[in-house]
């Protein structure tokens, strides 16, 4: 089966100074939602089983409009899983990282080189997050292993699911771009795993 793996769309967070958003839940702005549109165009041709998003109100509303955007995907359920939720950066959530490097200059210049290690007041584990986004995989996969499927979630979430499903490190996830709406196709097979067939392709270059 196929796995296309989107971003969310740019949110006012993404355009005002590259703000951490975390678990916080804002939406898309405008460019965000035609981010989105035009990612679908990327899956031309794909009916999916489902549409999968994180419950997070810019991952459903990316959904949303990749699915409005689909050819024949009106009556493709829209699925929220938490396990695709966004990393969690606590106290820092709503700061840019110039305002964090100013409240917090010394766990600023940690994360910096050791983000595993880093511990942000009120986030979360890297490690703890990338297995959930591993089982979260696994459980749509299986859910869905008849047909293929999207899934909508986050920046930093995908990087490391990316990296676990390749059995590779946590600390390694700032080696992946993700762009605002960029696809990642991923190819699962039960006995094999998961080969990794694209990644963060969007439209304005990959058309």
């Amino acid at each position: 089966m196929k796995i296309y793996l989107f971003r969310h769309g740019q949110t006012v967070y993404n355009a005002d100074g590259e703000r951490f958003c975390g678990t916080s839940d804002v939406g898309l702005t405008a460019l965000g939602w035609q981010q989105a549109r035009r990612a679908a165009r990327l899956i031309r041709g794909v009916r999916p089983a489902a549409i999968v998003h994180s419950g997070l109100r810019r991952s459903l509303e990316t959904a949303t409009a990749i699915r409005e955007s689909l050819p024949g995907a009106a009556d493709c359920p829209l699925v929220a899983h938490e396990g695709f939720r966004e990393v969690g950066f606590g106290a820092w959530e709503g700061l840019t990282r110039a305002e964090v490097n100013r409240l917090y200059p010394e766990l600023y210049a940690e994360w910096l080189v050791h983000p595993e290690e880093a511990r942000i007041p009120g986030g979360d584990d890297l490690y703890d997050r990338q297995q959930e986004a591993v089982d979260a995989f696994l459980d749509v996969v299986a859910r869905y292993r008849d047909g293929d499927l999207v899934i909508v979630a986050h920046n930093t979430l995908n990087r490391l699911l990316i990296l676990g499903l390749m059995g590779l490190d946590a600390r390694h996830y700032r080696r992946i771009v993700q762009e605002n709406a960029c696809l990642n196709i991923l190819e699962y097979r039960e006995e094999e795993g998961v080969r990794l067939h694209a990644l963060n392709r969007v439209p304005e270059r990959d058309e």
